[in-house]
């Protein structure tokens, strides 16, 4: 299923068609949709696509080899034999392709991981040959961290090479119904507070069954592949994991101020630093400021989040209860989510749910098209969305209840934002569960 991506896969067309060798790097997190770009792009193409394993560097090459052999003359077939893959990609550039020739590296960091010094050996080859041919060179991988260092950072071997680069984030929350056809409103948004928008976790939810169904089969059960990916998609990046394991459940239990995490484990503010940026770095936590703020890098109210939904859902309820889990104790945990999921979830995906449709159609909630939108807090109050530019500023509560009353809430919005109007004409809005669920907004 190929959902989406269309501005990625116009893009890698673009630098198809250009005039000259050129160089894209795609990464993303694990399950986030790369290869499917990938496949979707080369399928009427020549290609040589290798997806490179932890096996040994002889297998690869030999994989790379037969590829090679397809696009010479059937004489020397087999003959063709090499000792190195800088030896294949020399032999490669010799070659003269009238169709420009697309040569995939897909999970690059393995193949660092077999040669150490390859992105070293890859950019003298493309400086010298490959840049000269008509060829359409595609390195992707899912450990951001080795991408960052071998290919994007300004210290790494292969910087400046790049002629396209490519972060596959997450889907928007838009696109579950095209994964998941024929659901109501009220089953997608919490699919988006559990099961999140990865491409491969959406594809597991099981549409002849319930939402509560889903999660106990797809999630909760230890034999099920969501059940340790929370494990995996960590211990790729990061191999001594303990610290970064205590981080993340303590935010999923809502400590998104550093004092508070700090405390809940036990140790100074200071100790949690590398740990922080790391996971920034790594895009899987997100430092937010709100929105108002001038100067964000000096801001003393950022609160830590964790960006995925799905990896909140699982360090909030399948981490700290693999005791359960792990003897197929489901239905504590399951008792569990039907208690607060909807409160500790899917309040605040209905929350990004509307900040996303806000910004994708402004003129469907307001009369001007915000520059910025986003969540304001200080230390009394707080305001779901705040939505402005140089004229203009909006204030919305998003309330994730059946009864409220909508007169009350919009009397304390207006207090509440009484300091950031400004000189600004202001516009107030309180959107709530029905209005979502009847497709209003």
């Amino acid at each position: 299923m190929f959902i989406n991506r269309t501005k990625e896969l116009k893009k890698l067309e673009e630098e198809y068609k250009a005039k000259k060798a050129t160089f894209s790097v795609i990464y993303g997190r694990r399950r986030v949709g790369k290869t499917a770009l990938i496949q979707e792009y080369i399928k009427d193409k020549n290609a040589i696509y290798l997806y490179i394993t932890q096996g040994s560097l002889q297998i690869q090459l030999d994989i790379f080899t037969n590829e090679i052999k397809k696009f010479v003359d059937k004489n020397i077939r087999e003959f063709l034999n090499f000792n190195s893959f800088e030896e294949a990609l020399e032999f490669l550039a010799t070659l003269d392709f009238k169709q420009k020739l697309v040569l995939v590296i897909d999970e690059y960091q393995y193949l660092i991981q077999l040669d150490g010094v390859f992105s070293s050996k890859l950019q003298r080859i493309w400086d010298i040959k490959l840049s000269n041919i008509n060829i359409h060179l595609i390195i992707c991988g899912s450990v951001l961290s080795m991408i960052q260092s071998e290919v994007l950072n300004y210290q790494s071997p292969l910087y400046g090479r790049r002629t396209s680069s490519f972060h596959i984030k997450p889907l928007k929350f838009k696109y579950i119904k095209e994964f998941i056809p024929n659901i109501d409103r009220l089953d997608q948004i919490n699919i988006y507070a559990s099961f999140g928008t990865i491409p491969k976790y959406l594809q597991e939810y099981d549409k002849n069954l319930n939402f509560m169904e889903n999660i106990k089969e797809k999630i909760l059960n230890k034999n099920s592949y969501l059940y340790s990916e929370g494990n995996f998609l960590l211990k790729d990046e990061i191999h001594d994991s303990t610290s970064y394991f205590r981080i993340l459940q303590s935010i999923a239990n809502g400590n998104m101020k550093i004092g508070k995490i700090a405390s809940s484990m036990g140790v100074n503010s200071s100790y949690l630093s590398k740990y922080m940026l790391r996971l920034i770095e790594l895009d899987i936590v997100e430092k937010e400021i709100p929105i108002t703020e001038t100067n964000p890098s000096k801001s003393k109210f950022g609160l830590y989040k964790i960006k995925d939904n799905f990896l909140k859902f699982w360090f909030y309820y399948i981490y700290k209860n693999y005791h359960y889990l792990e003897i197929e104790q489901i239905e504590p945990v399951l008792d569990e989510i039907k208690l607060n999921f909807n409160d500790k979830f899917v309040s605040f995906a209905f929350e990004d749910v509307i900040k996303e449709d806000l910004l994708e159609n402004p003129l469907k909630y307001l009369n001007f098209i915000p520059k910025k939108a986003g969540r304001w807090w200080n230390n009394k109050d707080e305001i779901d969305i705040v939505a402005f530019d140089e004229k203009n500023i909006a204030f919305i509560e998003c309330k994730w209840q059946n009864q409220i009353d909508k007169e009350q809430i919009l009397q304390k919005l207006i207090q509440k934002s009484a300091r950031l109007v400004g000189d600004k004409k202001a516009f107030y809005l309180v959107v709530e569960k029905k209005d979502f669920i009847l497709s209003v907004i």
